[in-house]
């Protein structure tokens, strides 16, 4: 109790003094007393008095903050390491709220030189209380770094990413979103989820752009890509975005691979969701070649019949040209197999869903195909499909 009732005692006696001699508001008799304690405690009194006293004394908050990082290295008492503590909060809050930008650089460094998370925390807030814009990147990347690491100290993390996520939010750039969208779906608690979660609509209304981003970008994990795009097809984006989500999807499930079955997993799983995507969209522009060629190697390659079936659903969608012409290909192999007697059941499921996925093209070059399947010896009913399907064309 000694450390408490000997700061408020002195707080008390300063404001009084101030009050009676620096009416005007002269901050001098502050930047004085601060710079001639004797003790970090001393100095929290000195800025506690300031503090009640509304001085508009920005540039002591700030001389008072250089001076105290200055010192932190020297300072071991446990009282002291409190006390000084304190004083980042304080002088950073107030600040932050004055925004007074000069100050930034010395804000960001009681980021990085003080251990405790909670005056890490309120340094990242005032950053973005104060609009320091300069220390965006850094404040992102706090963030992302705490994403990453995970819980090897839970509350510490969570209390610097909640500290970078309110100070996003008040920064309001969509740069931001990304950090915060994986902080939301991350290994925090709710009450940072909840934060994140709050902050996201701040930052951005149509998130498309920030997903597709994460999906296209080396930087990010297959699992949180495959995060991503499952968060933009269940958002209210327009149809456009989500088809080019996936068409960016599914290409980067064909540009990676991993000796790690989780990895792969999400690798599979990427693409399966990006082509169930792209049958339900098609693709955002029409003559989309590089798109139809990786759903070729979806279907010759894919992981198993659920992607290769999803493949001729969605080049069916997709009905441009080149489309077309894959159904159609594939459609001879199978009839070429069934001639050499060398198919199997799946095959005839095969060529049931390629007749109708060739005819749902509504395209005049699918008719050739559709007469071939009616010169190979399939079953009754798959011939009469084929020929439903080309008087309807």
């Amino acid at each position: 109790m000694i450390f408490p009732m000997k700061r408020l005692i002195m707080t008390a006696l300063l404001s009084v003094m101030a009050s009676i001699l620096f009416a005007d508001g002269d901050a001098d008799f502050y930047t004085n007393q601060f710079n001639t304690a004797g003790t970090v405690v001393e100095q929290l009194a000195v800025v506690e008095s300031a503090v009640e006293q509304s001085m508009d004394a920005n540039e002591f908050y700030a001389s008072a903050l250089n001076r105290l990082l200055a010192e932190y290295p020297s300072i071991k008492a446990v009282q002291e390491l409190a006390a000084a503590d304190k004083i980042a909060q304080t002088l950073a809050k107030v600040l932050g709220e004055a925004q007074y930008t000069d100050a930034a650089l010395d804000v960001w460094r009681a980021v990085t030189v003080f251990s405790d998370p909670i005056t890490k925390a309120e340094c990242l807030i005032a950053l973005g209380t104060m609009q320091a814009v300069d220390f965006l990147p850094r404040v992102i990347q706090t963030l992302k770094d705490v994403n990453v690491k995970g819980p090897v100290n839970r509350l510490s993390g969570e209390r610097i990413a909640y500290g970078a996520i309110v100070s996003l939010a008040d920064y309001k750039d969509p740069s931001g979103y990304l950090p915060v969208f994986f902080a939301s779906n991350g290994w925090y608690s709710n009450w940072v989820k909840k934060q994140a979660n709050s902050t996201l609509p701040q930052l951005q209304d149509d998130p498309a752009d920030q997903l597709i981003t994460a999906i296209t970008d080396p930087a990010y994990t297959y699992e949180q890509k495959l995060l991503a795009l499952q968060t933009l097809e269940k958002s209210e984006t327009a149809d456009e975005n989500k088809a080019r989500a996936a068409s960016s999807a599914l290409a980067q499930g064909w540009r990676g691979s991993s000796p790690n079955p989780v990895t792969q997993g999400n690798v599979i799983q990427l693409r399966k969701l990006a082509i169930s995507m792209l049958a339900q969209y098609g693709t955002s522009d029409e003559e989309d070649t590089e798109t139809v060629a990786f759903l070729n190697r979806s279907y010759r390659y894919g992981a198993d019949e659920e992607e290769q079936f999803h493949t001729i659903d969605a080049l069916a969608k997709i009905a441009n040209e080149d489309a077309v012409k894959n159904l159609g290909a594939y459609i001879t192999d199978i009839n070429e197999r069934h001639a050499r007697k060398v198919f199997n059941k799946m095959d005839e499921r095969r060529i049931r869903a390629l007749i109708i996925a060739v005819s749902d093209t509504h395209s005049q070059d699918a008719r050739p195909y559709l007469q071939s399947v009616l010169g190979v010896d399939w079953t009754r009913p798959i011939l009469k499909l084929a020929k439903q399907k080309m008087d309807e064309l």
